[in-house]
């Protein structure tokens, strides 16, 4: 059993994810995480050779990671599923559930990381590309989870039950 999370960039996949997976003796694997030990930093990859070569290499990561894993929490990219077929895998292999995380919770993640596209945007444009993102997860995901409160430990409690809810429907 897969469950996959997808999110705005800075919503906690990662950092929620793994405390999640840990609480339930899942495993947890972190998508650009397993890019980057293999390609260098997104930022590097960005900079390097542009996001559509990202994004493939980002398919054939996603790809691997899928036919590779089970009772695994999957944090993928911000942008991993605007890609059509990366939303296939997904759906063929996973349970997609969105962190749908406040806005002022993201900015407050967000500081002073290195993040390529949020490089040269103000905070209308980071919340313009949020705003735009928004529907597109809503209408992707199996399962939405909100996020508005930064009591993360309550957050990780929530999203394990989530999780045990998931993988009792599957069972």
């Amino acid at each position: 059993m897969i469950v996959a999370l997808t999110g705005f960039m800075a919503s906690g996949k990662t950092t929620f994810g793994r405390a999640a997976a840990e609480r339930l003796g899942w495993d947890f694997v972190d998508l650009d995480a397993r890019i980057e030990a293999r390609y260098g930093t997104t930022a590097d990859i960005f900079a390097t050779h542009g996001e559509s070569f990202f994004r493939d290499i980002e398919t054939q990561m996603l790809s691997e990671t899928l036919r590779a894993e089970r009772n695994t929490v999957l944090a993928l990219g911000g942008g991993t599923i605007l890609r059509e077929e990366n939303l296939r895998l997904v759906k063929a292999a996973a349970t997609l559930l969105w962190l749908d995380t406040d806005f002022d919770i993201i900015l407050s993640e967000i500081g002073n990381a290195d993040r390529p596209l949020i490089r040269g945007r103000n905070l209308q444009q980071i919340r313009q590309l949020y705003d735009e993102r928004r529907p597109l997860y809503a209408a992707a995901a199996d399962s939405v989870f909100p996020i508005n409160t930064t009591d993360y430990g309550q957050v990780i409690a929530d999203l394990a039950q989530r999780l045990r809810t998931i993988e009792s429907s599957h069972a």
